[in-house]
């Protein structure tokens, strides 16, 4: 478990405030973690809390008329979700893709830091902000990429700039990103290292043509 300096540096990140304000925030926040594919929230129960996610990726569901749930969004590491500014109820259904790490906060709480500090109101809303630019580019995605596209997409954005992705994806999870199948993804993989756009080594992958792949996304 994360000590307070570390959970300090954190909150300053996420929110890019002063380490004074950054560890007044820490003080009203509480570390949680989530075992893989534990629900962390359901859909229609009352949300009290915002969530920061610190390391693992939290899936985001909504249950459809007819039983069936549709990915809506995935947060990662330095994002959030719950209820802010007020107290609300959980729109969808709130999922770890894998272990996950959390820091909570309640959403009054928050609200009056915000109130009181303009630099985490100033983080909040830069956070927000990213996140709705991020969900929008996966729903232009959505409607405009083939499902190899999006695979092939969702594999440049985890690239480091030496093409190098660590850790390794899962597949599966992979393929919920691209809101496309396991074997749809698996086949758009292999596709990659039949043509050389792509190695998988033993802890990492490496896209060795990062110009090549830009070209497949389509």
């Amino acid at each position: 478990m994360m000590d307070r300096e570390e959970r300090v540096s954190i909150v300053q990140a996420i929110f890019g405030c002063e380490p004074a304000e950054a560890a007044q925030l820490t003080d009203n926040l509480r570390f949680s973690t989530v075992e893989p594919a534990s629900t962390i929230a359901f859909q229609g129960d009352e949300s009290r809390d915002c969530q920061f996610v610190v390391a693992g990726a939290v899936s985001l569901h909504a249950l459809g008329s007819e039983g069936q749930y549709t990915q809506v969004a995935t947060i990662e590491p330095g994002e959030v979700f719950g209820a802010f500014p007020d107290v609300t109820t959980h729109t969808v259904e709130a999922v770890a893709q894998e272990a996950v790490e959390l820091l909570v906060i309640g959403t009054a709480q928050l609200r009056e830091l915000a109130r009181n500090h303009a630099s985490i109101a100033t983080g909040l809303a830069a956070l927000y902000a990213g996140q709705l630019s991020n969900v929008l580019g996966r729903l232009a995605a959505r409607v405009t990429l083939t499902a190899k596209g999006r695979v092939y997409s969702e594999l440049l954005a985890r690239a480091a700039a030496d093409g190098r992705i660590a850790p390794m994806p899962v597949v599966s999870a992979l393929a919920v990103q691209a809101q496309t199948s396991r074997e749809t993804a698996s086949r758009a993989i292999s596709q990659l290292e039949r043509r050389g756009v792509m190695e998988r080594g033993d802890t990492h992958w490496q896209i060795t043509s990062v110009r090549m792949l830009e070209d497949m996304i389509l």
